[in-house]
Parts: C-alpha cells; sequence; structure tokens
C-alpha cells in the first residue's frame, strides 16, 4: 500500500542554508555583520575591502581585542555568542550583535576566513569555513586584531546568487551601510575601497567631520547643532531628578532632558527642506536605525517652519536607558520598538524648536560664499576663476570634453531625488517612483510657494521644439491623430487647456505632458541631428559616497545623452555642456535637478533601457512646466506642436496627454440622452 507523505523533514544542511537567508540578503548584510563584530571588539580602525562590490570578496579588518584559539573554534557555530547568556539579557542589550547568527549564516552561503589575535598571543589563528563546516585551523603570523574574509557569496545557493544585482549595485548598498556605521561611530576611522579604489573613508572625528565625509562638504555646511542637555552642567548634577529639570545654562539655551533621553547631532536650517526623508539619519543607544515614528518627530519640531510634506536633513543620536527599547524586532535590527515612545518623540520635537529659538536662520553661506573658503581649489585642477565671457556656443555631438582655461565654475549642493529629495540609505525608495512624478504639480521653490512661469518662457520653449519639427507632417506613426477643429477655450491652474470639440464636446490637455511627448519624439529621432549646448558657468555637483557611486555607473548614458560630465575631486563631478533642447541655462539647480532625476531611480537595472530613461527626464526638465502661462495663440501653437508627434495622447513616462469628452458623453453626464 503507497502512503501519501508530502511533508518532508529537511536536512540541517538546507535548514541552515535557509535561515541564512534571513539574516544575509546580500553582500551590504555581511558587511553590516562583520562590521558590528568589529565595533563590539572595541576596534578603533575598520578597513572594508570589497571586489566587484561584495560579490566576489568581502573582507573585514579590525584592530580590536581579538578572539582566542578556542574562541575562534566555537564562533561559526549558531548561536554561539560572547553577547549575551540568557533570556534576561534581550533586555538590556548594549552591543550591536548578540544572536551569534552572523558568522554562521555567512559560514553557510560562502567561502569564509578568520584570522584572529589577542594582543597576549605569540601568533593568530585561522580558521576556514566551508558551507558551515570548519575546512582547515591553523596559526599564522598576523598583526592584534581579525580579519574575515568573505569569497564567492552564495557560490552554494545559485538560486540566490542570480537576484545578486550588479557590481555598482550592490556597492551602493554597502556604502549606505557604511554611511550609517560612520555617522554613529564618528569617534572610529573608516575606510571602505573597491577593486582597490577608495569609496569613502573617515577619520576619527567629531560628528560635523564624518557628515562632511560622507554627505559631503555642502550638505555639512547647511547643519546646525543640536543637543537638549549642557555636557559641563550635566556632569555636575547630582541626580537623575535634576538632570530631568529644565534649567537655564550659561548660553542662555534651556536644558529640557525629559524622562532620561538625551538627543544630540545635528539639523539643518528651514530652508534645506526635502520632500523624502533620505537625508535623515538616526542612532540609538549608538545603533543606527529607520523609524518613521522619528521622522514623524523631527517633522513637527519644525512645525510651520518648512512647508507640509517636506523633510529636513538631519543626523540626530538619540541616548536612553537600554530597557526602553527592543532592538530584536527585525533579522538587520534596523527597526526597534520603544517602550514608550510618545517620550522620544516630545524629547525630539521640543530639542528642534528650543535650537530653532535660539539659532539664526537666516539663509546659510551662497555657493559662491562655499567656494571661496572650500579647502578645494579649482585651479589645482587646471581651473582658472574668471568673469563670465557673456558668450554661449553650440557644438556638434564630438563633445570637445576639455574644460576651457578661463571657465568660470558654479557650484551646488549634493545631488536630489527626482521629487526634490536626497539620496539616501534606501534605494528602493527611488525605484517605487516613476521619474518624473512630480510634473504633476506645480514646480515649487525652497519655501514651498509655487512658481509661476511668465508666457515668455513659455514661448521660449514653443519657438525651440517649432524649429525642431518644421520639416514634419501632422500624421504621427502609431495612426492616432488629434481631432481636427479643436477650438481652445482657455487655460486651468496655469496646466490644463480646455478645448472644445467638432461635435460640440470638449478636450482637456495637460501643456507639460503634451510638450514633454513632443521633446521625447524629437530626442528618440535617430534621423536629427542633436547639438549641445556649453555652460557659461559650468556646474560642480557635490555628492555623498554612495550618490558618486550611482554616478559612476550612469555617466555613460548621461554622456551619450549630450552631457559634458567628468570627476572633479573626490566626491565631485563637473558639468560644463548640456543637450542644445536647453536653449538657455543659466541655472545651477536646474543642472542639480535634472541630474538628480537621472540618478533617481537608483543602480541600473538589466531590463531597463537608461538611455531612454535618461531622455524621458531630460524630456521633463526641458518641457513647458505646469504653472506656466500659456496665451490663447500659444496654446493652439502647441497643440500643432503634438499632432505631429509619434503617440500624441500619452508623455514618455505613460500618463495621458489629453483627455476627451464628446457631445454625447457630455448630455449623458446632464441626463439629457
Amino acid at each position: 500500500m503507497e502512503t501519501d507523505v508530502k511533508i518532508n523533514i529537511l536536512d540541517k544542511d538546507t535548514i541552515n542554508k535557509i535561515a541564512a537567508g534571513e539574516v544575509i540578503e546580500r553582500p551590504a548584510s555581511v558587511v553590516k555583520e562583520l562590521v558590528d563584530n568589529s565595533l563590539d571588539a572595541g576596534a578603533k580602525t575598520i578597513w572594508v575591502d570589497l571586489i566587484d562590490g561584495g560579490k566576489t570578496k568581502i573582507s573585514v579588518r579590525d584592530d580590536g581585542s581579538g578572539m582566542s584559539r578556542e574562541n575562534v573554534v566555537l564562533c561559526p557555530i549558531k548561536h554561539a555568542t560572547s553577547k549575551i547568556s540568557s533570556v534576561d539579557d534581550l533586555e538590556i542589550i548594549k552591543t550591536m550583535g548578540f544572536r551569534g547568527e552572523a558568522l554562521s549564516s555567512i559560514g553557510a552561503v560562502a567561502r569564509m576566513e578568520i584570522i584572529t589575535k589577542r594582543k597576549e598571543d605569540p601568533f593568530a589563528t585561522r580558521l576556514v569555513v566551508e558551507s558551515g563546516k570548519e575546512d582547515e585551523i591553523s596559526d599564522i603570523g598576523a598583526s592584534d586584531g581579525t580579519t574575515v574574509i568573505v569569497h564567492e557569496l552564495f557560490s552554494n545557493v545559485p538560486v540566490r546568487k542570480k537576484y545578486l544585482k550588479t557590481d555598482a549595485t550592490e556597492l551602493s548598498h554597502i556604502t549606505n551601510i557604511v554611511t550609517d556605521l560612520i555617522l554613529a561611530n564618528n569617534n572610529i576611522s573608516f575606510y571602505l575601497t573597491n577593486n582597490g579604489k577608495k569609496i569613502v573613508s573617515s577619520a576619527s572625528s567629531d560628528l560635523f567631520n564624518s557628515i562632511a565625509d560622507t554627505l559631503g562638504e555642502e550638505t555639512a555646511r547647511l547643519m546646525i547643532p543640536i543637543s537638549n542637555f549642557d555636557e559641563e552642567a550635566d556632569t555636575e548634577k547630582e541626580t537623575e531628578k535634576e538632570t530631568e529639570k529644565e534649567t537655564e545654562n550659561e548660553t542662555g539655551r534651556e536644558d529640557i532632558i525629559e524622562n532620561g533621553i538625551k538627543v544630540e547631532g545635528y539639523i539643518s536650517k528651514p530652508e534645506f527642506n526635502k520632500t523624502n526623508p533620505g537625508l535623515m539619519y538616526f542612532i540609538v543607544n549608538g545603533r543606527p536605525v529607520v523609524s518613521k515614528e522619528l521622522n514623524s518627530a523631527v517633522r513637527l519640531g519644525y512645525y510651520t517652519k518648512i512647508p507640509k510634506g517636506m523633510y529636513p536633513a538631519c543626523v540626530l543620536k538619540i541616548t536612553l536607558p537600554p530597557d526602553e527599547i527592543d532592538v530584536n524586532v527585525h533579522p538587520r535590527k534596523t527597526e526597534i520598538k520603544f517602550l514608550k515612545e510618545k517620550n522620544v518623540s516630545n524629547a525630539i520635537i521640543k530639542a528642534i524648536e528650543n535650537t530653532l529659538k535660539k539659532e539664526d536662520l537666516s539663509l546659510g553661506l551662497t555657493s559662491g560664499d562655499a567656494k571661496k573658503i572650500s579647502s578645494k581649489s579649482f585651479s589645482d585642477y587646471g581651473i582658472n576663476i574668471q568673469p563670465d565671457s557673456g558668450f554661449k556656443t553650440d557644438f556638434d555631438k564630438s563633445f570637445n570634453k576639455n574644460l576651457d582655461k578661463d571657465t568660470k565654475v558654479k557650484s551646488t549642493g549634493n545631488i536630489k531625488s527626482s521629487d526634490g529629495g536626497y539620496f539616501g540609505r534606501d534605494t528602493g525608495i527611488f525605484e517605487k517612483a516613476g521619474i518624473g512624478y512630480d510634473t504633476l504639480k506645480p514646480d515649487r521653490n525652497k519655501f514651498g510657494n509655487e512658481f509661476v512661469y511668465p508666457a515668455k518662457d513659455t514661448e521660449r520653449r514653443l519657438r525651440y521644439t517649432e524649429k525642431l519639427l518644421d520639416d514634419k507632417s501632422e500624421m504621427s506613426e502609431s495612426g492616432k491623430t488629434l481631432p481636427t477643429d479643436l477650438r481652445v477655450l482657455g487655460l486651468v491652474a496655469d496646466l490644463y487647456i480646455i478645448a472644445e470639440t467638432e461635435d460640440k464636446g470638449f478636450a482637456i490637455i495637460d501643456q507639460h505632458a503634451a510638450h514633454e511627448r513632443i521633446i521625447y519624439d524629437f530626442l528618440c529621432d535617430d534621423t536629427k541631428e542633436k547639438t549641445v549646448q556649453e555652460l557659461i558657468e559650468p556646474v560642480v555637483l557635490n555628492l555623498s559616497a554612495s550618490e558618486k557611486v550611482l554616478m559612476e555607473e550612469y555617466i555613460p548614458y548621461i554622456e551619450d545623452a549630450g552631457f559634458g560630465i567628468s570627476e572633479f575631486g573626490d566626491l565631485s563631478y563637473i558639468v560644463t555642456f548640456v543637450p542644445a533642447i536647453f536653449e538657455k541655462v543659466g541655472d545651477a539647480e536646474l543642472i542639480q535637478d535634472l541630474i538628480s532625476e537621472i540618478l533617481a531611480t537608483g543602480s541600473l537595472q538589466k531590463q531597463e533601457n537608461p538611455k531612454e530613461q535618461i531622455l524621458k527626464t531630460v524630456s521633463c526638465r526641458a518641457a513647458i512646466k505646469a504653472g506656466a502661462r500659456c496665451t490663447t495663440e500659444q496654446m493652439y501653437r502647441l497643440i500643432s506642436q503634438l499632432r505631429k508627434t509619434t503617440n500624441p495622447y500619452s508623455c514618455p513616462h505613460g500618463r495621458p496627454t489629453i483627455i476627451m469628452f464628446s457631445g454625447k458623453e457630455l448630455e449623458k453626464l446632464f441626463e439629457r440622452a
């Protein structure tokens, strides 16, 4: 008699590989776990060296306490740890790691080599683990501390390995992790390299310098210090009760510690605000965390000082009793639970309010002022700063990439995302958002006020696309044509053209989406000659370490789209010319925003067409804006141009350019049919 047994008891090797997948998702997970171990070992310097974005090799070396031979043998065993001994210890975790899963999980999905030495030991111990099993152990000469080398991650789990992204994608995730750890441990030196090239480094220093090393000098200059306690006064207080009282310190700043919760770090001035929390960093009891609750608390601290829906930049270190947080709620330990969440939020809100009351909130250094005090000299790169020459030139696609000797350089802040935010630790934020999504709303300035573009701006943009389409007939390649005899009635919200149709219905045309389609069709037409425009004031883009990783991957495609862009120092790039479709470009922030959108989807994906994505972004930025004034004559001209496109009914991003209501549909709506 046959049995119907469908439930299998998995073998130990399969169980270990499944469990490892919960902790080790990608190379960045390995780096996070190994660096956490280095921090717990008391390291003062940590070196992270990668090959191929960590997919081929990851090496994490430290100068920490090291391990004895007996402990080296035990550490790769699942749930073997020196950091807790019982369930009670979970209530007061003070270390970065504690589960005893990291090394066993890594060893289960890669070949792992551990070299470690204590100060008192004559030799180091070398242990090799292959597929979760001890393969070799021996004595070796090495310096004090521990080195863990991981070879060919997921080599024995092909189904996991094939889902790893490009080298640049994986490197970007690792750079984000290291950025978090540098900001959380500014008293420790970090060095990250990939294929022998420096990605980011930060020597032991104060938090401000760590911000400059990781997020860029421009961002650091826009930050102001915040603290809800005075360190000197705090050491003199005799009891915790006295600590919690609000007192006036020598500088006139109130000490507003409540419930034993300390808040310190840096926040941006109100004018520096973004539409997503990508530049908000939180360190709770030394641990970098992601928290929507903390995001909201910071936003409430600014209250009406920044527009609704906008977020400032911040690096906040929050200290509270360890028994008031639970860090054991997520495999990667990046999310935590607060026992008294309201108390933490209130402490942050009050600290920010107090800081903003005392701080001079006038606009900070202009990019020109920042240039003067920057430690970087343009002359170091063979560029002389001269007054404007007053000339603009167009030249063909041969793209002379050499900078003119008499070139004035304009500096901007860090790269912003397509919705106005900054690249942060989670590129998934950008993967969820389509390029140009924000164009459905009128453009806003940094204070949240809507821009109203004059009719002359519309005229300039229309005139340029008219020149591009002079020889095109009014018949799209798709066979779809707009109705004839559209009679323009007006413009709603400086965005939607209302026109009456021949059958007594009406059409609503999105002026931005329509013009975007017109420009995109031209850029995609390989029969048309493309020219570029040299910038009078080349623009310097100051990037964070993770942004630079993305830029290196995108540069060939950006150049192919008509941009002249090259490295300009460790974390900077310089833009010297742009596609001529922009005609008149004098705003450095426009170039910054445009490049930001190009990078906004995160790293390149195999299934994407990078050139197409870039051309969509260029079309979006060069098109007539939402909020631009249009005369009746300009509306007719825009409709005429739209008739010459391949698909006049949708923009390059797939949104409709025109919505039609026939006369019969209107009669039905009003129950006249």
